[in-house]
């Protein structure tokens, strides 16, 4: 057995051992509280999951916020290479863009999210609050690691006569590129817990967000964990494949 397989079966053992520690600790926090109306036991839960996944309205709202975050990530990680690739190649341009980046990491989420609520709807509030958040992300964790490459590479690039564009395609694309895949594939399940939580706050029709909130108005708790629980599942499996496709499709640039 290779040590990458072994690492890989240890890894996957720790997780499947917090796992059950998390069910447990579950188990024992519904038995000492005893009402299914504040915390249902893990198998009413998982009967609440399974009612939920034969609703077509579970479907219609899980298709929505899905569609929400595809487009969100499309835009996020459009807008980040376009604004990373002008400021690798223009100085002036990145100390006009780095201040607005630091400033979109330091807004108020809910408070924005609110206020695009009532500026263009609840339906499209969620996409561009993703934005907002995951964009500014990658573009930090890009230029993080472009500050790593020495001024001397700059210099010797200038005296070489290499334009920007050849500057930015050997020098700044490979560095950033080899923390793509971490990068990227986080985003997106950090993408995924923004879109439903805007959701949540803007009340956006048929979403996933939505029927989250009608089960709590209702007081469904097991209905609502098992929504939660659901959405968590997906958020993780989709970063793990996003993360797996991009090690294979950047793989030359992290040896």
């Amino acid at each position: 057995m290779s040590k990458r397989v072994k690492k890989r079966l240890i890894d996957a053992l720790y997780v499947v051992a917090l796992v059950a520690v998390i069910f447990a600790a579950w188990a024992i926090c519904a038995a000492a509280v005893d009402d299914s109306f504040v915390l249902p036991d893990v198998a009413e839960t998982f009967s609440a999951l399974g009612e939920t996944l034969a609703l077509r309205a579970f479907w219609t709202g899980l298709g929505g916020t899905v569609l929400r975050c595809v487009i969100s990530y499309a835009i996020s990680v459009a807008l980040f290479f376009a604004l990373f690739c002008l400021s690798a190649a223009f100085d002036g341009f990145r100390r006009f863009i780095d201040p607005l980046i630091s400033a979109l990491r330091t807004m108020p989420t809910v408070a924005v999210a609110l206020i695009l609520a009532l500026v263009v709807g609840g339906y499209v509030a969620p996409v561009i609050l993703a934005v907002l958040v995951i964009m500014p992300i990658l573009y930090s964790s890009a230029r993080a690691r472009v500050a790593t490459v020495p001024t001397e590479l700059n210099e010797v690039c200038r005296i070489c006569g290499a334009n920007r564009r050849q500057t930015l395609c050997s020098v700044y694309m490979p560095t950033a590129a080899a923390g793509l895949p971490d990068a990227l594939s986080s985003a997106f399940s950090y993408n995924v817990k923004a879109v439903i939580g805007a959701e949540i706050l803007v009340q956006a029709a048929g979403s996933l967000g939505m029927l989250m909130n009608l089960a709590k108005a209702y007081l469904m708790t097991a209905s609502l964990i098992a929504m939660t629980f659901f959405a968590v599942v997906l958020a993780v499996a989709s970063e793990l494949a996003l993360r797996a496709l991009l090690n294979f499709a950047l793989a030359k640039y992290r040896e």
